[in-house]
């Protein structure tokens, strides 16, 4: 251990100025650690993923848009195939290809024409029936279902997948029906609208994560549907159409698939006789931009989960490296401004780095400084003792010599002034003594009670004029002390309660066991307390405080019982012991007022 203190005496610097600056290194909490903040600032790394699902929506739009246009052209192109076509007959129901029209054989004949129409239709409603790639739409239209060979040949041919070709006359009768909105019964997707495939691989772990995000990508369709309500809105179209109003609508199925219906007139010269409608869903595009929409989730989880756990390992490395420096600097200097130890070298070539090596010159420095000053003590009672000496001699020698008795006044003052030096002397190496002992000193096992009772004793043969009263709760309390520090620990408190304790009062010491309170002791505590009647101490706590530091003395003239000198080095070495020996040391006023009350706490051994 070593004498810090004098730093103050010789600087004029304030020690008590180090305890706020130690007591400032400690853990820092999680949340207001660098650690939380970089974690929190990486989360904007989730902005990757939402920037990637906004182009994707984009996409879609764009697909859609697409898929509108595309189908526009093809409804035109059907239009057009089936317009001005003197062979497709559409104002009327036409017979089979090749029969005689009714109104060209005469009245005779006009009932077996008719019955042999009739019959002709129905078994090209029976064909088209079982041949419809959705025979459940052409049961529900019933006899307005009357197909047209020509009519579903063109459509046949007409190239459009996925989709479902009409053909609507004027009279609201389905000429033409061709394609489908569901895909072959043949696989596993029965029921599935056309182009939607069964999620695999990648695309079956992303599927829960697809099915919630998809309806925020795709475009919204407002108008919803029910599977009764498609044919109704087809014939609708059909009719608006037939009319000259060409249509593109945009509708939600009930599996949530957009379906897009287009409807297109088809010309006879100059006249409108049907109508032309498709319709397609958006699964193939759907699905374009589920695959787009499943490739950014996994691209950027991953991105994600790579770059935020190497952000998350550099910043817990640099944050371990800062925890650790913190630690070294905290052990190196102790609460009192001592140095302790000593920051390790480091190899790293940062800023962090930079620092390291910057706190750890800065230790050694204060390191040297320390050695310095806690040197100078010890030097300078060595250099002025035989100044001291010198003038003492002198002095003794003069006192020999015939002088006027008017002279030896100044002769009185001059002896007071070297006695008060050389105590002064005796102290400052009394410290440094201090210092070298309690770093051999051995501790033993001693009962605390009869120590300071063998203490109390001794007070009250040397200091005739006082009054000391003793008092302990307990028989026996074994401690691991030095004893001889004790000793000299209650010596010190012992005289500033005489030099400030009023006359014809007692001095109680006190010795109370209770239970352990500061975190790491073991077992219960000892406290050794001395009360004396007097002035009390100062109101402010860091002034209380500031009485244990070396160099400091809080004595007034009408107080101080003695014309001894006083550097304030004697609660100093009471608390210098009392840290040595893991306990600590407290000054408080008494209840009453009428006085004051110092306390040492030591931890007790168990027996």
């Amino acid at each position: 251990m070593r004498l810090k203190r004098f730093t103050a005496w010789a600087t004029g610097g304030a020690p008590s100025a180090v305890r706020p600056i130690h007591a400032a290194m400690k853990m820092v909490p999680f949340f207001a650690s660098v650690r939380a903040k970089v974690l929190a600032a990486s989360l904007v790394l989730l902005l990757i993923p939402v920037v990637g699902l906004l182009f994707v929506r984009e996409l879609a739009i764009y697909l859609r848009s697409g898929q509108e246009q595309v189908a526009t052209a093809a409804v035109r192109l059907v239009a057009a195939s089936l317009s001005d076509r003197p062979e497709i007959n559409l104002r009327a129901i036409a017979g089979p290809t090749g029969a005689p029209s009714p109104a060209a054989d005469g009245a005779a004949n006009a009932a077996e024409l008719a019955a042999a129409v009739a019959t002709a239709l129905e078994r090209e409603r029976i064909v088209a029936f079982f041949s419809a790639s959705e025979p459940e739409t052409v049961a529900s239209l019933g006899n307005n279902y009357q197909p047209n060979k020509q009519v579903e040949r063109i459509l046949n041919q007409s190239g459009v997948r996925g989709g479902r070709i009409w053909v609507v006359d004027a009279v609201g009768q389905v000429r033409g029906l061709s394609g489908s909105l569901r895909v072959i019964p043949a696989t596993k997707d029965v029921g599935k609208p056309a182009g939607e495939q069964q999620p695999r691989g990648w695309s079956l772990l992303l599927a829960p994560i697809s099915r919630q995000i998809m309806p925020h990508v795709m475009p919204m369709v407002t108008e919803m549907l029910r599977d009764a309500d498609t044919i109704p809105l087809v014939m609708a179209q059909a009719q608006r159409a037939a009319i000259g109003e060409s249509s593109a609508r945009w509708r939600m199925l009930p599996d949530k698939v957009a379906l897009l219906s287009v409807a297109a007139p088809i010309w006879q010269q100059d006249n409108i006789v049907a109508a032309v409608v498709i319709e397609e869903t958006d699964a193939q595009y759907r699905n374009v931009a589920k695959g787009a929409a499943e490739s950014v989730i996994t691209i950027t989880l991953i991105v994600f989960i790579v770059v935020f756990g190497v952000l998350v390992a550099f910043v817990f490395r640099l944050a371990t490296r800062l925890s650790r420096l913190q630690r070294e600097a905290n052990r190196a200097i102790d609460p009192q401004g001592r140095v302790r130890g000593d920051i390790r070298h480091t190899h790293d070539r940062d800023e962090i780095g930079a620092l390291h090596e910057t706190l750890r010159a800065m230790v050694a420095r204060q390191a040297g400084y320390n050695s310095y000053l806690e040197q100078l003590a010890a030097r300078l009672s060595h250099e002025l003792r035989t100044p001291v000496a010198v003038v003492r001699s002198s002095l003794d020698n003069l006192r020999d010599a015939a002088i006027p008795d008017d002279d030896r006044k100044f002769l009185a003052r001059a002896d007071e002034g070297v006695a008060r030096l050389s105590q002064i002397i005796s102290r400052m190496s009394e410290a440094t003594q201090l210092e070298r002992m309690l770093q051999g000193a051995h501790r033993q096992r001693v009962d605390v009670v009869a120590l300071v009772g063998g203490c109390v004793a001794g007070y009250q043969q040397t200091f005739l004029s006082r009054r000391f009263l003793f008092s302990a709760d307990t028989d026996i309390c074994f401690v691991d002390v030095a004893p001889d520090t004790i000793a000299q620990m209650l010596d010190k408190m012992i005289e500033n309660a005489i030099d400030f304790a009023t006359v014809d009062t007692p001095i109680t010491l006190r010795v109370l066991a209770q239970e352990a309170v500061p975190s790491g002791t073991v077992g219960r505590n000892v406290a050794i307390s001395i009360e004396n009647k007097g002035p009390l101490l100062p109101g402010d706590i860091g002034d209380v405080e500031a009485l244990f530091d070396s160099m400091v003395s809080k004595r007034a003239a009408d107080h101080a019982q003695t014309n001894a000198a006083h550097l304030g080095l004697g609660l100093y070495i009471a608390r210098l012991i009392a840290e040595f020996h893991h306990g600590s040391i407290r000054a408080e006023n008494l209840p009453g007022g009428d006085g004051v009350k110092f306390s040492v706490t030591l931890s007790c051994s168990r027996a």
